[in-house]
């Protein structure tokens, strides 16, 4: 899919949960879905933003991340040192996230389902797996407990296996 046909399809979805496609939506989704792999941080976006329109202000472009995510149309994701990246659902899955460099890796999204009808078998309730994040460390952290800790803050970086 092309990022113009991933954007019209993510504005058509912010259409139907109630959301208005203004300029500013339209630009920040563009930049969203034209940074490869698709999980930017806020000043990625930013920065995406400001290459087509300089004029665009940082504030708008966070207000506008802080809408898409409250209707559900991007996922925020914490890593290892704040580091927040943004994501675009396409297919759902689990996000693996490193405790130690902020890795955050892509699980499948059946990963969790004996857990789901246990959890309901039990306890009669309805586990949303759609998107969970799990901390822990990464195979590169585990055989290297050093690696990643000089200076405790790292951006996120998001590897999909599936």
């Amino acid at each position: 899919m092309s990022d113009r046909d991933r954007a019209a399809e993510i504005l058509e979805q912010l259409r139907a949960r109630g959301g208005r496609v203004t300029l500013a939506r339209k630009a920040v989704v563009d930049a969203l879905v034209s940074v490869p792999g698709h999980h930017p941080t806020a000043p990625e976006v930013v920065e995406r933003v400001r290459a087509v329109d300089p004029d665009f202000h940082e504030s708008t472009v966070y207000r506008t991340l802080d809408t898409l995510a409250d209707l559900g149309v991007v996922t925020r994701i914490e890593g290892a040192g704040g580091a927040v990246v943004h994501h675009l659902p396409e297919a759902a899955h689990h996000h693996l996230v490193c405790d130690q460099c902020g890795e955050v890796t892509g699980a499948d999204p059946r990963l969790l389902s004996s857990v789901a009808r246990k959890v309901l078998a039990e306890h009669g309730f309805v586990l949303r797996t759609e998107a969970i994040t799990l901390p822990g460390r990464c195979a590169a952290c585990t055989a290297d407990p050093s690696r990643g800790r000089d200076d405790g803050v790292h951006p996120a970086h998001h590897h999909h296996d599936h």
